[in-house]
């Protein structure tokens, strides 16, 4: 029987597998195809054994356990894809050359945006009251305070809006939401119930395409127009929330999402530097291998207190240090 006190967290355990692949032999075929075999990463797993044989693969971050009899039967099913999620716009400097000429082409038009309500709200209406997983990414304008001083108060707008909505479109290509702007920080999330380890890799995407288009396209194209340049700072982080309506009915309410994640994820991105990403060790652990390789542990100093949910220490903080290279 499930103890009342439990976490949903703890009700479910949910892996990856990520793979490497090798050539069985190395002789060529007379059609010039070769054998390949996929085996889980020696990088990520440690190999159980029991009673001699083979038992499993132990992930060295997560300390799951995922026994070869359940890899066979999930994994190996013809025609269903291994947690794979692809961006709607996979190619990244393409997307930058194409936004990069709109804006352009835009920049002498009015930024008017008319209130529509926002696609990840009908989903959250369907779930109020329940506890969900979502990844979560905070991300705000750095260098705000100098462009307001430094602009008249139109461009200020202008400058705003063209960020957030810059910010919400590069959530959008890496399969995420706005769930809410608060000032010049969107606060974006991503379902992460199914493939929820490929969500987690479009997620830290998204955070490498925010950063790539302040600096390969927003910031060319101020400095052009005498417009100071700008930056940002992401936190991420991945957890369960309660979703559900906050306000006074007659007053005015919305549905919010209420948990330790979100303020986690918060505190996080408050200690973002410029066009900093920094990652929970919850996310961390469940990232791709490449991904991983671009993460550094980050001393928060004696400030940072959080204490990690799973085990007795502090909570671990990352930062994601790899950029998008030009092409």
């Amino acid at each position: 029987m499930t103890s009342p006190s439990k976490k949903p967290e703890d009700e479910r355990k949910l892996f990856r597998m990520d793979w490497i692949v090798d050539t069985i032999g190395s002789e060529k075929r007379s059609d010039g195809t070769i054998d390949i075999v996929f085996k889980p990463d020696p990088a990520k797993y440690d190999e159980i054994f029991e009673n001699g044989e083979l038992y499993g693969y132990k992930d060295k971050f997560s300390d799951i356990i995922i026994p070869v009899t359940v890899l066979k039967s999930v994994i190996f099913k013809k025609g269903t894809p291994i947690y794979y999620h692809p961006l709607k716009e996979p190619d990244l400097c393409k997307y930058l050359r194409e936004i990069k000429s709109e804006l352009l082409d835009k920049w002498d038009k009015k930024y008017n945006i008319n209130p529509k309500l926002k696609p990840i709200e009908e989903y959250l209406a369907t779930i109020v009251g329940k506890d969900a997983k979502f990844v979560i990414i905070y991300v705000d304008m750095a260098g705000s305070t100098n462009l307001s001083s430094n602009v008249d108060p139109d461009t200020n707008v202008k400058i705003n809006k063209i960020f957030l909505m810059q910010m919400a479109r590069a959530l959008d290509n890496c399969k995420g939401y706005v769930f809410k702007y608060v000032g010049d920080c969107v606060i974006g999330i991503f379902p992460a119930e199914d493939n929820f380890t490929s969500t987690c890799d479009n997620a830290i995407q998204s955070a490498i395409l925010m950063c790539a288009v302040i600096e390969k396209v927003l910031n060319p194209i101020f400095e052009e127009k005498g417009i100071p340049t700008i930056g940002c700072h992401i936190g991420l982080d991945i957890g369960y929330v309660r979703i559900d309506t906050m306000g006074e009915e007659n007053l005015g309410s919305n549905i919010d999402l209420i948990g330790r994640s979100m303020n986690v994820t918060a505190k996080i991105q408050g200690k973002a530097g410029f066009n900093d990403i920094l990652l929970g060790r919850r996310i961390f652990e469940l990232l791709h291998c490449s991904l991983q390789e671009g993460c550094e542990e980050v001393d928060l100093g004696d400030n940072w207190t959080i204490k990690d949910p799973d085990r007795d220490v502090i909570y671990q903080v990352y930062r994601y240090k790899n950029r998008l290279s030009n092409q």
